[in-house]
């Protein structure tokens, strides 16, 4: 029993081992022509393939190369612009970061400068002023109350007589220095009396007949062409002629506190205690 068992066994071992082979070598059969087809295609690759294949491998390398070559000098560009930058930038804020350090000389020096243009600008401030004050006069500048006052006594029927008719005016005498005789003697202040300012002026005048001092002054509380006073005195007798005497009026006038009705008031009584 135990032998044909073991028979058995040993012939149905050997039929499965038959059955694997062939199985197997079915398989490999089955897959031999596959192998050989796509080997065979390998092989049967022409030349101008291989070389199709080939240049196409190459020029992407190439242009992969390119790009990179590119990109590589881009950036070496732009580190070398960058570091052109930091040098320039850093040139430029070394002398803005130096302080300059004066020694005690040089800040006298300055000093001094500094003082000579202030003395400059302030001459320079006073002259236009008394420019400005000459071309552009005021009622109350000494060429205008000169003007006016001159063209008042020329006018003046007791001054023709004495001097004669054509008359001329000059400033300061004491020679033909037209310098001296184009500068007007005046003095401007301000009264006591009602706190006006005054201009007051001395000139000469000459005729046919004889010369005079001529002395005129104008408030700053009075309209523009009205003297305080205008006085011909003759050189050869010491004669004063009055051609304008406002002065009384003008006390009436301080007296009265401004008020034009006072002021008649006051002028009616003194000019009738005056008559009496």
């Amino acid at each position: 029993m135990l032998r044909a068992s073991s028979s058995t066994m040993m012939l149905s071992t050997k039929r499965s081992l038959a059955k694997t082979v062939s199985s197997t070598a079915i398989s490999y059969k089955k897959c031999m022509p596959v192998v050989a087809a796509r080997f065979n295609s390998s092989l049967t690759t022409t030349p101008f393939q291989s070389q199709v294949w080939l240049h196409s491998n190459n020029s992407s390398i190439m242009s992969r190369s390119t790009t990179i070559r590119k990109s590589v000098g881009v950036r070496c560009l732009s580190s070398q612009n960058d570091g052109k930058k930091t040098q320039n930038e850093s040139a430029e804020e070394e002398p803005m970061s130096q302080e300059i350090v004066k020694t005690p000389g040089q800040k006298v020096v300055d000093g001094t400068k500094s003082i000579m243009w202030l003395g400059v600008l302030g001459l320079t401030l006073v002259c236009g002023y008394f420019i400005v004050m000459e071309l552009l006069p005021s009622k109350m500048s000494p060429n205008t109350v000169f003007n006016k006052a001159f063209a008042v006594v020329k006018e003046n029927p007791d001054v023709k007589r004495k001097l004669g008719d054509s008359l001329k005016a000059y400033g300061r005498g004491g020679g033909r220095n037209e310098g001296r005789r184009n500068f007007i003697e005046h003095t401007e202040y301000t009264s006591p009396d009602d706190g006006s300012k005054r201009t007051r002026v001395r000139f000469n005048v000459e005729g046919k007949f004889g010369a005079a001092f001529v002395f005129a002054e104008v408030s700053s509380d009075m309209p523009s062409g009205e003297f305080v006073y205008i006085l011909v005195q003759d050189k050869s007798n010491g004669r004063t002629t009055t051609i304008v005497d406002n002065r009384a009026a003008l006390k009436i006038k301080q007296m009265a506190g401004g008020s034009d009705e006072a002021s008649k008031v006051f002028g009616n009584l003194l000019g009738g205690g005056g008559k009496k």
